[in-house]
């Protein structure tokens, strides 16, 4: 076959502009794999998430959640509500020592509540619950915000009451009327500056365990709500409860790689709902 001048230079183009497609293709991807690897974050000693050159690092993070693991909003009863997926309960009570040290700590990030307790020099986790949080994000700041309170790990609430609460009943104003709503008991919080807040079951609310439906308490399962208050549980226990921009504590982290602990929710905090949202 003869081509002549003009054919001969249009595939010689044709051929040029598909090399340099072919290498644009390459480049382009080899740059997206470039920006999807993971970014190394570091906490503080309050679980905040920090570069790994700041000076305040302390723990390098766990590896996030996937993207299947998300916050979903829901009506619930008329009101706007978030869920998300449900994950296997731990309770080892057997590994409790003597001495009332266990303590809480709460991440409204991730829905959980662990409890932990100081063993030789180091800190195990004893126990894992889902748990539900209040309607609204952020600090409480006054009586009927839908807000749960947090604090500092260096100044803990503290549990001041275990009452039977089996009986107890709430009218959410959402056409149920009064209906038991607590679980078997009501651990009390201490809470400077807000009263009624404590740890309690979900009686006719259990599938808003995990995620954020309560007036300001925090809810777990029934079974949980039972397992927490007859193993681990004592007047005077601190709780620590991070805020939603807190991570895992430095204890935290290294706790669970030693226990080499699993979880589904470890959520990145800069992919979390918002109460806009």
């Amino acid at each position: 076959m003869h081509f002549n001048f003009s054919t001969r230079t249009y595939w010689q183009s044709l051929g040029t502009a598909c090399l340099l497609s072919c290498m644009t293709l390459l480049l382009t991807a080899c740059q997206q794999g470039k920006e999807a690897e993971p970014q190394t974050y570091y906490v503080d000693s309050e679980g905040m998430l920090v570069a790994k050159d700041a000076p305040s690092a302390v723990e390098e993070a766990l590896p996030f959640s996937g993207s299947d693991v998300a916050e979903t909003t829901v009506d619930d009863h008329g009101a706007q509500c978030i869920r998300i997926v449900g994950d296997q309960r731990i309770s080892q009570p057997d590994k409790v020592t003597e001495g009332d040290s266990c303590f809480i700590v709460m991440s409204k990030k991730d829905y959980y509540l662990y409890v932990y307790q100081p063993q030789g020099g180091d800190t195990v986790m004893l126990a894992r619950y889902d748990c539900c949080f209040s309607r609204n994000k952020g600090q409480k700041e006054r009586e009927g915000d839908m807000r749960t309170p947090h604090c500092s790990a260096v100044q803990p609430f503290h549990i001041t009451q275990i009452a039977d609460a089996s009986t107890w009943e709430h009218d959410f104003g959402d056409g149920r009327g009064p209906i038991k709503s607590y679980g078997n008991y009501f651990l009390r919080l201490e809470t400077p500056g807000h009263k009624g807040i404590g740890i309690h079951g979900s009686t006719n609310n259990e599938e808003s365990v995990p995620g954020r439906a309560s007036e300001g308490c925090i809810r777990l399962h029934d079974d949980d709500i039972i397992d927490l208050a007859e193993h681990y549980a004592y007047v005077g226990m601190p709780v620590i409860i991070k805020a939603e921009e807190a991570d895992d504590l430095p204890f935290e982290i290294r706790a669970m790689k030693k226990q080499q602990v699993n979880r589904l929710r470890h959520l990145n905090p800069q992919n979390l709902e918002t109460n806009q949202k």
